[in-house]
């Protein structure tokens, strides 16, 4: 039997929780009142950086007893997700009844969704300008569950309503990630057949390496890593690195001093190097250090 439809009074709630307040505590409303009126465990927002290099869990609701993973799904490169974004695609949804018959080809997304307890997955796409934006969608851990039409349509709406809003506190054109994306972003850096998980706020500086780049990390930690510098430039967040030479990015909190004399730019950075600054990015960094 389809299940009862929301009512005026829950569309009602949802609007006053993402209309008034704080946008990212109304949409963990919204997700706790859809995911339990749904019969899930756990609803969430994925989120995607400008360049669709990333993606971020922003926003999630777990039922009582249900295990949180949403501090552990920071910084997630794209690719990790290709298996996901090909059904939304195609089919506008994924829609998992039983995680243990995913096919092969979905072998290590099977195994990152089993690792967090899931049996029956639900994900929905919201696109903005063609391109994947969002995500929205239910996990199931208790039991195999199949939404139904009804609640997959009531959750593209809600879906559609939580772009907007978050859309409507946009800043120069980019959405801004809630506090606690910021503060605990992890960066995942490809090292051989592998990855490893780094702190956004733990990387000093980055430098050009012939094909690859060296990470600096807090405590003179060097990570190679197979991303060039205009690849970490589109990642990294503006407000927080800038680059001040073809082959130098660093984080703007790490800079310690700047010279300027006899027609160079020395930047100096805590417990790290002196940089020299290149021409052409004298004028960023004049703007960001504020003289």
């Amino acid at each position: 039997m389809e299940p009862r439809a929301l009512s005026t009074e829950d569309w009602k709630s949802i609007a006053r929780w993402l209309l008034h307040g704080n946008v990212d505590e109304g949409v963990s409303q919204v997700l706790g009142l859809l995911g339990s009126r749904h019969g899930s465990d756990r609803a969430w927002v994925i989120r995607y950086d400008d360049d669709f290099t990333h993606l971020w869990n922003t926003h999630e609701w777990t039922a009582p007893g249900v295990a949180s993973f949403v501090a552990e799904l920071q910084g997630i490169p794209v690719e990790a997700g290709t298996w996901v974004h090909e059904g939304m695609q195609r089919d506008g949804r994924v829609l998992v009844a039983d995680v243990a018959r995913m096919p092969r080809r979905a072998r290590g997304l099977q195994m990152e969704f089993q690792r967090q307890g899931i049996l029956s997955l639900l994900a929905l796409p919201v696109y903005r300008n063609d391109r994947l934006a969002f995500q929205i969608g239910y996990d199931s851990v208790r039991c195999q569950h199949i939404w139904s039409e009804t609640e997959i349509r009531e959750l593209a709406d809600a879906a559609e309503l939580i772009a907007r809003c978050l859309e409507n506190r946009a800043e120069h054109g980019r959405v801004p990630f809630p506090a606690f994306a910021v503060e605990s972003r992890l960066i995942h850096l490809r090292i051989g057949a592998g990855s490893v998980a780094v702190p956004l706020s733990e990387i000093h500086w980055i430098e050009a390496d012939g094909d690859y780049t060296v990470v600096h990390t807090r405590g003179n930690r060097r990570i190679t890593e197979r991303r060039s510098v205009r690849e970490w430039e589109g990642l990294l967040p503006k407000e927080d690195f800038i680059r001040v030479h073809r082959g130098a990015i660093v984080r703007v909190d790490a800079i310690s001093r700047l010279e300027r004399g006899g027609g160079q730019w020395q930047l100096m950075l805590a417990d790290g190097p002196t940089l020299t600054v290149g021409r052409a990015y004298r004028p960023a960094l004049r703007i960001y250090l504020g003289f």
